[in-house]
């Protein structure tokens, strides 16, 4: 290229100064010319790569964890590896347990900035970004249920970019726009800040050929040593569920995906052999005793499930863990699960009142089907989580303890419960709106195990009370009458103690769910800290 000193010529002229002058100017000429060669060099190859769009975008993930359980970001996991698949720079900064996050972000130096953001958590990123923004430029986007279901936020002066639906295409296409010099409003999925307006755009068809994606990305955050030596390791084999429940947001994003994208196939699997090479990959890397999958339903087809289990139990037969629906259930679909290994399952109960679970929850299965169900994994060998609501709508304290009352039946190993929260825009919200149970300008409270937002009073005390002593009323019914007492009693810290200590044993010794391991202890030490470099404005 024009410009350049070629080592030939260098030499050269090395060799003549060399018999004129004295010996160290040559040396000196010598080091000068190198460093010319290399700045040329350097500008050079930067042009050409900006003007053919060559530079890779740096897409930053900026995310905080929402509990005390080592739970792998999936989501973000697979947009992660989506994006370094198409030649891009990718990366995940956990805000509690990264050390300084403000000066990781300015080193990092981003094009783009990811959030994930869920009902109830958008104050906290908002302000997030406020306080980025004083270390950093950066495009925001925002992606998640909050900002797919109330798209508004865009008008947020925080915000520059929301996506609707699965980002994995959209989040490439962005990037390759942005690294091509071109404009990036009119893509799909995007709602985009343009001169003053916003562009709307409508959804894409869903990727029914999940295989066709990367392996969701595990590299990014497992600098955290938590993660690192976590022998737990999460896993999706498909997307989608087919069920309606009233407080869930599937029915609300399938009604979305079939009126702007005309999808009619919501739900999808991978191929069997693509989920078991993954987890042979990660087996080979990383530390992994326990297999968990966080599907929504991962028994929805028995023909998928079978294979599975076969193929699983000769390639991986590593212990494993997934969640289930007592409908769904038979005996086949039970020696499928306890053929691939399968320790412990999560099924649903939500409330031991029929009818409430039928009409209010949009759940249309008896309790004798939900206890022939838990009767089958007690047969083989299977441990049982249940999840459980207390405080829904037209619920009684009464209706709560019938709650109760069927887990005792159930004999799960934990029965786990929230406090039900009446998230924006579902089927439930609106019942809940409807009744006079909630203000519509009611804001969502990020977690669902502190408050009941749709009772007052004594009523709402009791509730959010007996949501510390559910589990262990079904592990020891002695104490009921003694719980009924102490959920009159205000709230304090206590209770809480008493709840987190219970709910922490039998998670690590009984249910395999989360790891006893120092990881999970140093990741708790690393959440201590974190109000600390909170305090010092290290991080927010």
């Amino acid at each position: 290229m024009k410009g350049h000193l070629s080592v030939t010529k260098m030499l050269a002229q090395v060799k003549y100064c060399d018999s004129i002058h004295s010996t160290c100017f040559p040396f000196i000429y010598l080091v000068a010319a190198a460093v010319t060669e290399y700045i040329t060099n350097a500008f050079c190859v930067d042009y050409i790569q900006r003007l053919h769009g060559l530079i890779p975008m740096k897409c930053l993930f900026v995310y905080k964890t929402a509990s005390l359980d080592i739970t792998d970001p999936m989501g973000i996991m697979c947009l992660i590896a989506n994006v370094k698949k198409h030649g891009h720079e990718s990366d995940l900064f956990l805000t509690n347990l990264e050390p300084n996050l403000f000066k990781a972000v300015a080193e990092y130096k981003p094009d783009v900035i990811g959030f994930s953001v869920t009902s109830g958590s958008e104050p906290y990123y908002l302000e997030l970004i406020r306080r980025l923004r004083k270390h950093a430029k950066f495009i925001s986007i925002l992606g998640g249920p909050h900002p797919t279901f109330f798209p508004e936020i865009i008008d947020e002066p925080e915000v520059d970019i929301i996506c609707r639906g699965e980002g994995d295409d959209a989040i490439v296409a962005l990037l390759n726009k942005m690294q091509a010099g071109e404009d990036y409003s009119m893509l799909p999925n995007l709602w985009v800040k343009k001169n003053g307006e916003v562009i709307k755009n409508q959804i894409m068809p869903l990727n029914h050929s999940l295989d066709s994606l990367p392996f969701p990305d595990r590299a990014s955050f497992l600098k955290y040593y938590a993660y690192a030596h976590s022998s737990v390791k999460h896993f999706l084999a498909g997307r989608g569920c087919p069920y309606d429940c009233a407080y869930c947001f599937n029915h609300k994003l399938k009604k979305m995906y079939r009126e702007e994208a005309n999808e009619t196939q919501y739900c999808r699997l991978r191929s069997v052999e693509n989920v078991v090479q993954e987890l042979e990959e990660v087996r080979k890397n990383y530390p992994l005793k326990i297999v968990y999958f966080h599907d929504d339903l991962f028994i929805m087809n028995r023909v998928w499930l079978k294979e599975f289990a076969e193929v699983y139990s000769k390639r991986v037969g590593l212990p494993m863990i997934c969640y289930v629906r007592a409908n769904l259930v038979n005996e086949e679909v039970v020696k499928s699960l306890k053929l691939a290994n399968c320790v412990t399952i999560a099924m649903g109960i939500e409330s031991g009142n029929e009818e409430l679970r039928k009409i209010v929850l949009n759940r249309d299965m008896t309790n004798a089907k939900i206890v022939e169900a838990a009767d089958l994994f007690h047969k083989y060998g299977i441990s049982i989580m249940t999840q459980n609501m207390v405080g829904l709508p037209d619920e009684t304290v009464e209706n709560a303890f019938e709650t109760i009352a069927v887990n005792a039946r159930v004999k799960p190993a934990y029965a786990w419960a929230s406090i039900f929260q009446p998230y924006p825009r579902t089927a439930l919200w609106h019942y809940c709106v409807k009744k006079g149970y909630l203000d519509a300008t009611h804001k969502q409270h990020a977690s669902y195990q502190v408050e009941s937002p749709i009772n007052k009073g004594q009523t709402k005390r009791e509730f959010e009370n007996l949501h510390k002593f559910f589990a262990l009323c079904i592990e020891f019914p002695s104490l009921i009458p003694l719980a009924r007492r102490l959920i009159k009693w205000p709230n304090n810290i206590l209770y809480n103690l008493i709840y987190r200590g219970f709910k922490g044993y039998t998670h690590i010794f009984r249910l395999k769910m989360s790891s006893g391991e120092l990881g999970f202890f140093v990741y708790l030490w690393g959440i201590m800290l974190y109000k600390l470099r909170r305090a010092i404005g290290r991080t927010y």
